[in-house]
């Protein structure tokens, strides 16, 4: 939340960057990154808890996938994307978790990359993460990106991220090196064929190690079974022996790999090779101007044999050398449906859609050969040209003079191939290439000033076991003491990245200044850690003030996580640590262990752990545990199994899913029952009679009156419940709303008196019960606005309440954001006592350039209650304003 000034975050290339060598250099290069990481961390002033952990691009086949990762496990929920294509909407739920997490505004960048003369991009996405105004249980995520893309959004695999897939992107991070530009004496032999798919362009599940980053990445495409099948092989080797030693190098990166021998002839046409390291963006050369599309489509027609009955006679010019040409078939409806597909990638290469007239055009390629193969086959290279696919483009130009070496077009593209610049910046003299490792380093800092009201829960209340206490509709919003207090901020994250390693270097820490309760001024460091994952020993580590990583552990901690993959897909684990929220006087240490399976099958992952903490010497807890995970297109899910063996008590028992279907419907399902705080013998001093004089504060003192059998039980006695259940369906009715519905029921137990955060403690709640309607307009007078109209229905044992808020978003001017806000609610009980709360509400910014922007928010609430023993009337306000700059 804040008033917010923003600077683009911008990779920053430093000296030494290259990829690694081999022996000392390689220590030297990481401890000079580290270093520098660690240096530019100790000149931060202080950064605040984000939720958003960092951005990504990858490739996912034809597509390219803005990864958005969280600190915490969530569930997505809808998406709206706007009429423009430039800006997207996500809604989503934070699960429940026992991490204390800072629900503030926050903004990340990640810079784009640009490719080419064409002016094929990947955008530079601005994601702007905050709370969905009316409604109490989600967040939403901004994505504005820099140019406008086809795009649609999806969970991610693991549930701690989401997706926004930019369609036709993804041979943008790929660094393709088509075999016919291999040098003559590094050509046929044998090779290793690392995977298949029929997926043109998909890229490698893993990274190829740097100790062969000298040897060409390379695709061919032969046809299997009438089906096209795309396979990835590293080489070519001279001897079997070279081969054998590479496939050796490897150390079972990819279970498939074996050494296989060139096909015969041309019989092996060439697709854009996949990048040997996924995320890894070589720049591309510009593309010189190449002979027009209609200019091919005449020298084709004039290359092409006549057929006197309009069947195709196409396959008559393909050499007999290529043994899996198709025959050509005479089939009026094939042509016919040729030439239809045909004239339809004209016409979309006339109005400069050259995406669509891809897509019709690898139809037709599909096909068996027709009359119309052989201009398709001249006119796509053209059309991938035009999207800014490069290296497809001269991939499809080397393909058609394999088939049709002869003739006034296979002129044409010969010399267009003569003029186009090679794909790759380098090419070593053995025909090797290089990966370019990249450095960047991105952050923010932010000043924040909060005015008005102070949430009733309080940040005691908030660091305590307590916090993760659901929040209910029928909760006082707003409280009636004064807030004035100054937050200052600074993230920071340097990363490096190559063939090799994958190091990273992260700060987040904010500073409160309480102007009214000077004592409560304080500094809290979320997150100080370097992290190192060696692609080619199958490590990382992460030392640290961290988030955890799964594991059993429960919050944040400073301490280390490790992992080994021993063999592929499968990674043991170790954590070892001290929790960061102190618990008065006590010492806890923590250590635990995993194994984890990443894909038992293609779509589903579990892990086992077991976890012990100790306090001032004595088992605070002893758990075991599951994590499952399920991801299978639209389909996501993850489970979660907690059970402490000393205490013998089930701590967590979690399942949430989503199921998203075809025409953009979406399918929510949680369910969570888990103790409320989890089960410890620690929770003995934290629920201590608030009427003592002397409040203990280890537990040795404890033990000077009971005995540790005693204590246990007495934890499990005021250990409360938890339990949340939700079933929630989003679907579009037209292109501009869509309407959602969820079901959703919270039951706590009662939570016993915690001195100086709950004197009085907490009675149960009993089953809560509500219902919520929503429909989300979007683009009604506008390429962005945005409209979410809640109807929220509350049903509780002692008290019954309707929800209404309304929402807008719109661009003004092209760079002022306004979102007038409005919320009703009304709520009467058992007593015979009624209330009524209004809340209107305005958050303006003002983007000053695309890299700066300032916010700022105003909130006023008016509420009025009568009842036998009760009438009143009360008028709060709250606002923010302040600053943030982006780097």
């Amino acid at each position: 939340m804040g008033l917010i000034i923003d600077a683009s975050a911008r990779p920053l290339h430093l000296p030494g960057a290259a990829a690694p060598q081999a022996g000392l250099p390689v220590a030297a290069n990481a401890l000079r990154r580290l270093a520098f990481g660690w240096a530019c961390g100790l000149l931060a002033l202080a950064a605040q808890a984000q939720i958003v952990d960092e951005l990504e691009y990858r490739r996912d086949g034809a597509d390219a996938v803005l990864a958005i990762r969280f600190v915490t496990p969530v569930q997505y929920q809808r998406s709206v994307v706007a009429r423009s294509g430039d800006q997207v909407t996500i809604f989503y739920r934070v699960l429940p978790t026992r991490q204390t997490l800072e629900l503030v505004t926050a903004e990340r960048r990640l810079p784009g990359r640009q490719f080419g003369s064409a002016g094929a991009s990947l955008p530079t996405a601005t994601v702007t993460d905050d709370a969905a105004p009316g409604s109490d249980s989600e967040r939403r995520v901004v994505v504005r990106l820099s140019a406008p893309v086809r795009q649609s959004v999806r969970a991610g695999r693991g549930g701690s991220s989401i997706e926004v897939v930019l369609e036709g992107r993804g041979m943008l991070l790929t660094a393709p090196v088509p075999e016919s530009e291999l040098p003559a004496a590094a050509t046929g032999g044998f090779r290793v064929t690392l995977e298949a798919s029929e997926q043109a362009g998909s890229y490698l599940s893993s990274a190829v190690p740097a100790s062969l980053q000298d040897v060409n990445v390379f695709t061919t495409r032969r046809v299997a079974g009438g089906r096209n099948v795309y396979e990835t092989h590293l080489g070519p080797f001279a001897t079997r022996a070279e081969a054998e030693a590479a496939l050796k190098a490897l150390g079972g990166r990819f279970p498939g790999a074996a050494v296989t021998t060139a096909d015969v002839g041309p019989a092996a046409v060439v697709a854009a090779a996949p990048a040997a390291a996924p995320g890894v963006v070589p720049a591309a050369a510009p593309a010189p101007p190449l002979p027009s599309a209609a200019g091919l489509a005449v020298a084709a027609a004039a290359s092409a044999p006549a057929s006197a009955s309009g069947g195709s006679v196409a396959a008559a010019a393909v050499p007999a050398a290529v043994p899996d040409a198709t025959p050509a078939v005479a089939d009026g409806d094939l042509d016919r449906r040729a030439v239809s597909l045909l004239a339809g990638a004209k016409a979309a290469l006339a109005r400069g859609d050259a995406n669509a007239a891809v897509e019709a055009l690898s139809a037709l390629l599909d096909m068996p050969p027709t009359a119309s193969s052989r201009e398709a086959q001249a006119l796509i290279g053209q059309a991938r040209l035009s999207a800014g696919d490069t290296g497809r483009a001269r991939a499809e130009f080397d393909a058609f003079l394999r088939l049709y070496p002869s003739g006034p077009d296979a002129d044409a593209v010969r010399a267009a191939l003569a003029a186009m610049s090679p794909g790759e910046p380098t090419v070593a003299a053995g025909g090797g290439r290089r990966v370019a490792s990249t450095t960047t380093l991105t952050g923010s800092a932010s000043t924040t000033y909060y005015g008005g009201q102070s949430k009733v829960r309080t940040q005691e209340f908030q660091d305590s076991p307590l916090s993760g206490l659901p929040e209910l509709v029928s909760d006082a919003t707003l409280s009636a003491a004064d807030q004035k207090q100054i937050v200052s901020s600074v993230d920071v994250n340097w990363r490096h990245r190559d063939a090799e390693v994958d190091q990273r270097f992260v700060l987040r820490d904010s500073y409160t200044k309480d102007q009214l309760r000077p004592s409560r001024t304080k500094n809290k460091l979320s997150a100080l850690y370097v992290d190192h994952r060696s692609f080619g020993l199958g490590t990382q580590v992460r030392l640290g003030r961290q988030s955890p990583l799964g594991g059993g552990v429960l919050g944040r901690f400073d301490g280390v996580q490790a992992s080994y993959s021993f063999k592929p897909r499968w990674k043991a684990g170790v954590v070892a640590g001290v929790p960061t929220d102190d618990l008065l006087d006590t010492r806890r240490r923590f250590y635990g262990a995993s194994i984890e399976a990443e894909a038992l099958t293609p779509q589903f992952g579990a892990s086992l752990y077991t976890v012990q903490q100790t306090i001032d010497g004595e088992v605070d807890r002893r758990a075991v545990g599951s994590e499952m995970r399920y991801f299978d297109g639209g389909v996501s899910g993850n489970a979660q199994l907690d059970y402490d063996v000393l205490l013998k008590g089930l701590n967590i028992a979690s399942l949430q899913g989503t199921w998203q279907r075809p025409d953009n419907t979406v399918f929510n399902l949680l369910y969570d029952r888990r103790n409320q705080p989890l089960l410890a013998l620690g929770n003995t001093l934290f629920f201590t009679d608030p009427n003592l004089l002397v409040r203990p504060t280890r537990v040795s003192e404890l033990l000077q009156a009971s005995t540790l059998e005693q204590l246990r039980e007495r934890a499990k006695a005021t250990t409360a419940v938890s339990t949340q259940a939700a079933l929630g369906v989003t679907t579009p009715v037209n292109p501009q709303w869509q309407a959602g519905a969820d079901l959703r029921y919270t039951s706590t137990g009662a939570v016993a008196p915690v001195p100086d955060i709950l004197p009085t403690g907490l009675p149960a709640s009993g089953d809560i019960w509500s219902v919520s309607l929503q429909l989300i307009g979007t683009n009604l007078y506008s390429a962005r606005d945005t409209h979410v109209v809640i109807v929220n229905f509350v049903n509780g044992p002692t008290f019954q309440g309707k929800l209404l808020s309304y929402n807008n978003s719109s661009l003004v001017f092209g760079t002022w954001q306004l979102e007038p806000s409005l919320k009703l609610y009304r709520q009467s009980d058992n007593t015979g006592t009624t209330s009524s709360r209004w809340s209107p509400g305005l958050r303006l910014t003002w983007r000053v350039v695309p890299q700066a922007a300032v916010e700022s928010e105003v909130n006023v609430e008016k509420s009025k209650t009568s009842g036998p023993q009760r009438n009143e009337s009360s008028s709060r306000s709250f606002f923010y304003v302040g600053g943030r700059v982006d780097f």
